[in-house]
């Protein structure tokens, strides 16, 4: 955890971009990538890795390269994350139940590593990747995750918290910087804060950019795509920008500019928000926001799907079972202020939900449902507002069994 906290902190401290509603002439976040017999162009996006809302608010360009893009690529697979890494980090002292109430008396949002409830449900890289999926483009990653958690190793001596308040310009600064799209500054801050820790630049930026361009010099070659790194790889003579050029790719910075009404590209680009999981083998299908790591056997079948964001996890755990939805109630907390309840779905099963604490993952809302031979376990949990609120209900509510 601690070494995904690390790489985090540089998306982190550029944290909160705010947009223009004019032009932006100096915006040099997106570029085009057109030369050495490109059939069509691919672009390049400098990104934050944070959930910020104001992030979304893209130039009506970025939806247009998103759109005529074949596949997404990013600095690596961040949906390997799921299975690997609970991304809260101030997890309240739970008092279960007090005083009458179904989680925790705190309303407040919980903090995760890309940012806060109060943000988008995926970091900035993520949405990139979960609504490629959803229009059914091709995904590929710059490096492995292995290889990005090998780098923060170089920053190892100082924690995160450190990292993070270590740094000297405002929030702010950043702010108005990022709005600008001046990414000669925004390299300038980061080299600026990354040299007080020796190796840490090096092994964070200037050899991880020759690893990008390299990948992106073999991906651009037989696709369009639409790559979305850090903004603080772009810029300078060992930035992806130059180090494409030297491979004799075109590189031309994209305008921003904003239509008051929604554009065609944009309408489609928010068109695809929804994944839909099927399996024959275990008579089921769901509807994700995004596409979830699966492992499957003859026997069992599990996904795991995170809004690395909020920090929620939706979990479908499906096995074969003598099971009886009765014994199945053994796990759930039954005390005086929350029972388990037994209920009747439209399809006429009966089911059996409430509060599960789990003992390596904490408290979660779980469904228990039972046909024939068939046990399917709807697990979710996440930020303290997210337990308050009715989506595990939603979630829950969108199995459908065959």
């Amino acid at each position: 955890m601690k070494q995904l906290l690390l790489i985090a902190f540089l998306g982190y401290v550029l944290h909160g971009f705010a947009q223009s509603e004019t032009e932006a002439p100096t915006y040099q976040l997106l570029w085009e990538v057109t030369g050495k017999k490109l059939k069509k162009p691919s672009y390049l996006f400098g990104s934050m890795h944070s959930n910020d809302a104001r992030l979304f608010q893209f130039p009506d360009s970025l939806y247009t390269a998103f759109a005529k893009a074949d596949a997404v690529v990013l600095e690596t697979d961040v949906a390997a994350l799921f299975d690997e890494y609970d991304v809260r980090l101030d997890l309240f002292d739970l008092e279960i139940l007090s005083r009458n109430k179904p989680y925790t008396n705190s309303r407040e949002a919980t903090r995760t590593v890309y940012g806060s409830e109060d943000g988008r449900p995926q970091f900035l890289d993520a949405y990139f990747q979960q609504t490629g999926y959803c229009a059914g483009k091709q995904f590929f990653a710059l490096e492995a995750l292995e290889d990005q958690l090998t780098a923060s190793e170089k920053i190892q001596g100082i924690s995160t918290k450190e990292a993070i308040s270590s740094f000297f310009f405002s929030k702010e600064t950043f702010v108005q910087t990022y709005l600008q799209g001046d990414i000669a500054t925004l390299s300038k801050m980061l080299k600026s804060q990354l040299d007080g820790i020796p190796g840490a630049y090096d092994a964070l930026i200037t050899k991880r950019n020759v690893v990008m361009a390299n990948g992106l010099d073999t991906l651009m070659r037989k696709r369009s795509v639409f790559c979305a790194i850090g903004s603080g790889h772009l810029h300078g003579n060992e930035g992806v920008i130059q180090l494409l050029r030297s491979k004799g790719y075109t590189l031309r910075p994209v305008i921003a500019s904003y239509a008051p009404e929604t554009t065609t590209d944009e309408a489609l680009v928010n068109s695809w928000r929804k994944y839909e999981v099927v399996s024959d083998t275990f008579n089921f299908s769901i509807a994700l926001s995004g596409k979830p790591l699966v492992f499957s056997s003859e026997d069992n079948y599990r996904f795991i799907y995170q809004e690395l964001g909020q920090g929620n996890t939706y979990e479908l755990i499906v096995r074969k079972t003598e099971e009886t939805l009765g014994e199945s109630k053994a796990g759930f907390i039954d005390n005086q202020r929350q029972r388990p309840r037994t209920i009747t779905l439209e399809n006429g099963l009966e089911a059996v939900e409430g509060m599960y604490l789990d003992e390596w993952k904490g408290p979660q809302w779980r469904r228990v449902i039972i046909k024939g031979d068939l046990t399917y376990i709807l697990i979710c949990y996440g930020g303290n507002k997210f337990m308050h609120s009715d989506r595990p209900q939603k979630y829950f509510n969108k199995l459908v069994l065959n």
